[in-house]
């Protein structure tokens, strides 16, 4: 009774956070240097068509739109100006009535988001403690703490610090902080850091080599021509930290099994663990690819559109601007395969030892 009473003082207290933030958010235009004007009025002046070079045709509106200042020097004046729209909003930004936006030289300079990412971060907080309790809470302090180191790594980065000695610092501490928030100080969670440490190691330096042999042969950087960096750094520390979630994730899985099945049968044998850790390993594998899959494809699918509609062909697009996130995907995926047989091996040498049965 005393436990079902604490969850739900706990569960209102977050409520009442939550709901203290978004009321907060709703009026902290005064920590804004930028002016920020409320819309009260939009009003369609005129509209036209355009057609690209293949004659896809898009509509354009320009609008009037009119609204309050609310901080600075200027606040409580009505101002007005005039925006152009695009159908697609692929380079403009569609706007309502009540909405507030930013001004910079009389000109409509960007959407303010933070009350809509703070209702977001209020509803997955309190869903995180509906569904986890106490371990909800601790995850959310875990995302917390992972950016925070995620910051001052790159603060080590812009003062001059190998970024592929970052990467393998973070991974470490990445691992070890989310794995231990996760399931706690035991057997479990050692070998679930060990498995996906050795395997990001083992990734990483099949990754170079590969690298190394082929000298990026049939890969387009021209989305990270604006790099004022190496470009090898980066893609390498980017498929190394980019592959490690998924290699946590499936370390966590076949740890948890076979540490549930020692903990039902203590006598249970290592062929019999072995033999269940690799059926556990074909379900998950297919789940967790089909996810990276779709996470990479989701990355580039607005460009891919819009490129498919000025006239690109699907396997031209693919093989001429595709190429890094297939790297990405290929690269994952190999990490997810490559994690089970080696989560397996680590696991049960951990929680078996050096038994023969």
């Amino acid at each position: 009774m005393k436990y079902y009473k604490n969850k739900k003082i706990i569960l209102i207290f977050l409520i009442i956070i939550s709901i203290v933030a978004i009321t907060f958010t709703l009026h902290n235009d005064f920590l804004y240097p930028k002016e920020i004007m409320k819309i009260e009025k939009i009003e369609e002046k005129d509209s036209y068509i355009s057609r690209n070079t293949l004659g896809f045709p898009e509509k354009y509106s320009i609008k009037k739109i009119e609204g309050t200042i609310m901080n600075g020097k200027n606040k409580g004046v009505t101002k007005s100006l005039e925006y152009e729209e695009s159908y697609s909003s692929v380079v403009t930004d569609k706007y309502r009535v009540g909405d507030k936006v930013f001004l910079e030289s009389n000109s409509i300079d960007g959407l303010k988001r933070d009350t809509y990412i703070v209702f977001l971060v209020s509803i997955l907080v309190i869903l995180l403690y509906l569904v986890g309790k106490y371990r909800g809470l601790l995850t959310t302090f875990n995302v917390f703490l992972n950016t925070m180191i995620f910051y001052c790594s790159l603060d080590l980065y812009l003062k001059g610090m190998n970024l592929l000695l970052i990467c393998i610092l973070e991974s470490l501490l990445f691992t070890s902080i989310s794995l231990w928030i996760a399931s706690g100080s035991n057997k479990k969670t050692l070998s679930a850091i060990c498995s996906t440490l050795t395997s990001s190691l083992l990734l990483l330096l099949m990754t170079i080599i590969t690298i190394k042999i082929t000298n990026y042969q049939g890969m387009n950087f021209n989305e990270m021509s604006f790099l004022t960096v190496p470009f090898e750094d980066v893609f390498i520390a980017e498929l190394f930290i980019g592959s490690l979630g998924a290699i946590m994730d499936v370390s966590i899985t076949c740890s948890s099994a076979i540490g549930e099945l020692i903990e039902k049968d203590k006598n249970i044998t290592k062929l019999a663990l072995k033999k269940s850790g690799k059926e556990i390993g074909k379900d998950i594998m297919g789940t967790m690819i089909n996810v990276l899959f779709f996470t990479y494809l989701c990355s580039g699918l607005p460009l891919f559109i819009l490129a498919i509609r000025n006239g690109y062909g699907l396997f031209q697009y693919i093989f001429n601007n595709f190429s890094l996130e297939l790297t990405r995907f290929l690269v994952g995926s190999i990490g997810i395969v490559a994690t089970i047989p080696i989560s397996l091996l680590i696991t049960i040498k951990i929680f078996k030892g050096g038994k023969k049965s």
